[in-house]
């Protein structure tokens, strides 16, 4: 913890302060202050966690300290320093939002009793206030995928200094994808919860299925050093990291946003060591690297599904395509070749542009079609929604249910339906919601908000709103 110490008296600030560190031997880090306009500027500056406030001192008393700091930071335990005459004015203190007070001299026992108790407390408000941001993150970032960033403003959360990761894990085996997923979350997961550096985190998949990360973060070095670490575990999957960062979590939404119309650079980008998104998007020839991957992934999504004839069509328009070739210079061959030996099971070899595309089509000719996306069946994907929109029918869980990778399942369904898979969710479980009104009209809406999959009823009044135009309670 930071620790305040605040006492016009030099021995007894560094005293207490001595007994501190025996008790916890390089545990806590500790400030000072000599009076009481110097303990609201540190305050001010760096809140603490804990503060030892002396009542008598000189410009600005006890009282007055906690009165000045209480719409600053509700987070701080104060532990008043009073004598034996001055009693009354110290359960003043406790009064104003004090934790609790202490006699002088200060003995060893009492203070480790209490400074135990402080920390346990702390613990304890840290994993509710976790699971709080956690819920909230995720059910915001799902509705202002439906609804816009206007939603991320009802965060009950100021200025701090965010960030948010995206992990794409590329993957076509099953196993391997889940595996990656679960291991990756739950290190993730206990780094975070470990580390003092982090103050807030929520660690989720997002609507297309990828692993996100957003955090509170005293020093985001750290975390990127840890992503880092991991990754370089798993040298032969595809695993690639973006970042972002900012102030306020409207922006940071407006980041994900961003890096997901980007992130598919890392076909040919390496992207295994977390990468800023600002230092793709001035990237030379960008639009130029993402067309070369949109063209790529159009091929490679017409030969999982066997559409043979468009892929040969494909290969023809890619050996004419001078901006292709001249990309391919450039391309990440390691990165791009690691890619789609995970789809195609072959070692890709060529040197140039020319080769790459026979090769490529002669690979895509051979391909088996056991591949699961060959049955990728709109009807039993939708029919599956329609049987279990109450439970998670998130593209996560789907798209691995399935077998197939959450990408591809992304850019299949938006493809042969139009619309996008949250889109259809949505519309699935507001028409169930209709019928269940009609059928039930005194049902509450924390009710019908559960019966079809939501767990906040707010989440599920704005969306009902958006696609009725009427409040769910209206009806």
């Amino acid at each position: 913890m930071f620790i305040l110490i605040a006492d016009d008296e030099k021995m007894i600030r560094l005293s207490l302060q001595s007994m501190l560190e025996e008790l916890y031997p390089g545990e806590h880090m500790y400030m000072h202050a000599i009076n009481g306009k110097a303990a609201v500027e540190q305050v001010k500056k760096l809140p603490p966690d804990l503060v030892f406030l002396d009542i008598r001192m000189p410009l600005m008393n006890g009282l007055e300290v906690l009165e000045a700091c209480q719409e600053l930071s509700s987070s701080i335990k104060w532990v008043i320093l009073s004598g034996y005459a001055e009693f009354d004015y110290a359960q003043k203190a406790i009064n104003l939002s004090a934790y609790s007070y202490l006699l002088k001299p200060v003995d060893l026992a009492t203070l480790k009793n209490l400074v135990d108790n402080i920390i346990e407390l702390k613990q304890k408000e840290t994993e509710l206030n976790n699971r709080l941001f956690t819920s909230d993150i995720i059910r915001t970032f799902y509705l202002a995928d439906q609804m816009g960033t206007d939603e991320m403003a009802f965060l009950p959360y100021g200025r701090a200094n965010y960030v948010i990761y995206h992990i794409y894990i590329d993957r076509q085996e099953k196993e391997r994808q889940y595996f990656l997923k679960d291991i990756l979350f739950q290190k993730l997961n206990q780094f975070c919860s470990d580390n003092t550096s982090v103050l807030y985190y929520a660690i989720f998949f997002n609507t297309n299925g990828e692993l996100c990360i957003v955090c509170s973060v005293k020093d985001p070095s750290h975390l990127n050093f840890f992503i880092n670490s991991q990754i370089k575990g798993f040298p032969e999957d595809s695993i690639s990291v973006f970042s972002g960062n900012s102030d306020t979590l409207t922006e940071i939404y407006q980041k994900s946003q961003s890096i997901e119309k980007i992130s598919d650079i890392r076909l040919i980008y390496d992207c295994r060591q977390t990468v800023d998104i600002k230092t793709l998007e001035i990237l030379p020839k960008l639009d130029d690297y993402l067309y070369f991957c949109n063209n790529i992934n159009q091929f490679i999504q017409n030969t999982l599904i066997g559409n043979r004839e468009t892929v040969r069509q494909l290969a023809a328009s890619f050996e004419q395509d001078n901006k292709m070739s001249d990309i391919f210079k450039n391309v990440n061959r390691n990165i791009f070749y690691l890619y789609l030996k995970d789809i195609f099971s072959h070692d890709f070899s060529s040197e140039n542009f020319q080769s790459f595309i026979k090769e490529f089509y002669q690979v895509s000719s051979d391909f088996s079609s056991e591949e699961p996306l060959r049955n990728f069946d709109i009807a039993v994907i939708k029919d599956f929604v329609h049987q279990n929109y109450a439970k998670d029918v998130g593209i996560s869980y789907v798209s691995e249910y399935f077998n197939i990778s959450p990408t591809y399942f992304s850019r299949l369904f938006h493809e042969k339906t139009g619309q996008k898979y949250i889109d259809f969710v949505t519309e699935v479980r507001m028409e169930n919601a209709k019928k269940l009104i009609r059928k039930s009209p005194d049902i509450s809406v924390k009710k019908t908000a559960e019966s079809v999959g939501y767990t906040s009823v707010r989440h599920f009044s704005k969306l009902f709103q958006k696609y009725t135009g009427v409040l769910p309670s209206n009806f």
